[in-house]
C-alpha cells in the first residue's frame, strides 16, 4: 500500500491528511473536528464522520486542478497524471482556505519576491507553453483551477508586484491573454471589461482592472481578506461543481453538470440568503447579454464569511461570442434551449417555475438589467479609455460596445414578447 501523504492546512491549524490510494482517502484531524468554528471542505464530506474515501473526496481535490491543456502539461512536467501526483507538485495557494503541504512540513511564514511589471511583462512575452507562470523555478507551488494561464501575484502596499513564494497567499491573479485558441486576440481586456460592467450595473463582482504593461486582466481575490497581522487570511470557498460533488470534467450542464435550477437548490442548502437567489438571476441574464457561452457551473462559488456563506462575487466574465471560433451555444440550458438568440418568453417561464421563481419577477430581472446597460457600457468605456492603446485593443472596445448595445436591443424583444 502507498503511505504517500499530503496535510491540509488551514492557516496555520492541522485539518487533515489526503491519501495517496484508489480511490482518494481523506481523513480530518480530529482536533479540526472538535473545533466549533472549524468548516467541512465540503458538504460531501461532514465534519462528523472522520474519513471519507472515494468520489466525494476527488470530486473536492480534482476541482482544485487546472482543467484541460494546462493539466497535461503539469503531467508531463511533473511526470504525473493523476490528481495526487498533480496536487503534491503544485499544491501550495489554491482557490479554497485552505494549503496542501508534504508530510512532516508545516505552514511557513509567507514570503514574498518583489518583481517589477516590466519584468513580469518580458516574462510573459517569452514564456514557454507552460501550464503555470511561475518566477518560482522548479520547486513552483502554484496552483488554480481553470482551463486559462494564471499567475498569483502580491501586490505590496505601494502596488508593485511580487511573487508569492511556497505557500504564501496571493492577493491577485494575473490573468494574460489567452494564447492557442484561434482567432481569439486581447481576451485579457474583454474580461476586464465585462467585469468591469458588471461591476457598473452592481452585480457584486471581483475586482478587476487592465494592467497595460502586461497586457493582462488584474483580478483582485476575494476569498484572501487582511488579517490582524497585516497579512492575508484564506475565506474558504467551494465551486458549484465541488459543492454538487462532480469533478471539472463534468461542468457544462450538456455533459451531465449543474443546471440552474439545481444551482438554486445548492444555494439554498448551504443555506445562502434570499438576495443570493436574485444574484443569481442577475448572473444569468447578465452573461445571455454579453454574450459569455462559458458560464459553467465552475463560474460560479460559495464564499463562506464571516457571517455565514454566501454567493461568492463573481468572476471569469467575458464575451465568448466575440470570437467566431468558440461555441455558440449557451453553457446552460433553458427550457431545452442553448442557442441564446432563439431564447424566448416561454422557454424563461419555463426556467423561472423550475427554479421555483415567479415568470413575471423572473424576466423583469432581465428586462430592467437590459435597459440599464448601454448607460453602464458608456461608463465603463470611459474608464478602460484611458488604458487601451490605439489598434487591437481600441478595435476590441469598439466591437465589445457594438455587440453588446446589439444584444441589448435584440435579446430582451424575444424576453418580452415571445416573438420568433
Amino acid at each position: 500500500m502507498n503511505d504517500d501523504a499530503l496535510e491540509v492546512y488551514h492557516g496555520d491549524q492541522w485539518v487533515g491528511r489526503l491519501h495517496d490510494s484508489q480511490p482518494l482517502r481523506f481523513e480530518y484531524a480530529p482536533a479540526w473536528q472538535e473545533q466549533p468554528e472549524s468548516v467541512s471542505l465540503s458538504p460531501s464530506m461532514p465534519l462528523t464522520q472522520r474519513v471519507h474515501v472515494g468520489d466525494a473526496v476527488l470530486a473536492y481535490f480534482e476541482n482544485l486542478l487546472p482543467e484541460g491543456e494546462l493539466r497535461h502539461h503539469l503531467g508531463l512536467r511533473h511526470h504525473t497524471t493523476t490528481v495526487f501526483g498533480l496536487l503534491k507538485g503544485i499544491g501550495g495557494d489554491t482557490a479554497s482556505g485552505f494549503t496542501l503541504l508534504p508530510p512532516g512540513t508545516s505552514p511557513a511564514p509567507p514570503h514574498y519576491r518583489p518583481i517589477s511589471w516590466e519584468a513580469l511583462a518580458d516574462h510573459l512575452q517569452h514564456r514557454e507553453r507552460s501550464p503555470l507562470l511561475s518566477q518560482q523555478g522548479e520547486e513552483a507551488r502554484i496552483s488554480l483551477a481553470g482551463a486559462q494561464d494564471k499567475l498569483l501575484l502580491m501586490l505590496l502596499g505601494d502596488g508593485r508586484p511580487a511573487i508569492p513564494e511556497g505557500s504564501a497567499p496571493s492577493s491577485h491573479i494575473l490573468k494574460p491573454d489567452i494564447q492557442g485558441l484561434r482567432g481569439v486576440w486581447n481576451s485579457a481586456l474583454n474580461e476586464a471589461f465585462c467585469m468591469q460592467l458588471a461591476g457598473e450595473l452592481g452585480l457584486e463582482v471581483a475586482e478587476a482592472s487592465y494592467q497595460a504593461e502586461t497586457q493582462a486582466c488584474l483580478v483582485r481575490r476575494y476569498d484572501r481578506v487582511p488579517d490582524e497581522q497585516k497579512g492575508l487570511r484564506r475565506l474558504h470557498q467551494l465551486d458549484f461543481c465541488q459543492l454538487a460533488g462532480t469533478p471539472s470534467l463534468i461542468k457544462y450542464e450538456s455533459d451531465g453538470g449543474p443546471s440552474l435550477t439545481r444551482c438554486r437548490e445548492l444555494l439554498q442548502q448551504v443555506g445562502a440568503p434570499a438576495k443570493d437567489l436574485q444574484r443569481l438571476i442577475g448572473w444569468f441574464f447578465f452573461n445571455l447579454l454579453i454574450g459569455n457561452n462559458d458560464s459553467h457551473a465552475k463560474n460560479l462559488a460559495i464564499l463562506y464569511t464571516d457571517e455565514g456563506p454566501r454567493l461568492a462575487p463573481f468572476y471569469d466574465l467575458m464575451s465568448t461570442t466575440l470570437y467566431s471560433g468558440l461555441s455558440r451555444r449557451f453553457a446552460l440550458r433553458i427550457a431545452g434551449e442553448d442557442r441564446p438568440g432563439s431564447i424566448e418568453r416561454a422557454h424563461l417561464e419555463a426556467l423561472a417555475k423550475a427554479m421555483r421563481f415567479q415568470p413575471r419577477y423572473f424576466i423583469k430581472q432581465g428586462l430592467e438589467l437590459a435597459e440599464r446597460m448601454p448607460a453602464a457600457i458608456e461608463r465603463t468605456l470611459e474608464a478602460l479609455g484611458t488604458v487601451a492603446q490605439p489598434g487591437t485593443e481600441q478595435a476590441l472596445l469598439d466591437r465589445l460596445q457594438k455587440r453588446l448595445l446589439s444584444n441589448c436591443r435584440k435579446l430582451p424583444a424575444r424576453w418580452a414578447a415571445g416573438v420568433s
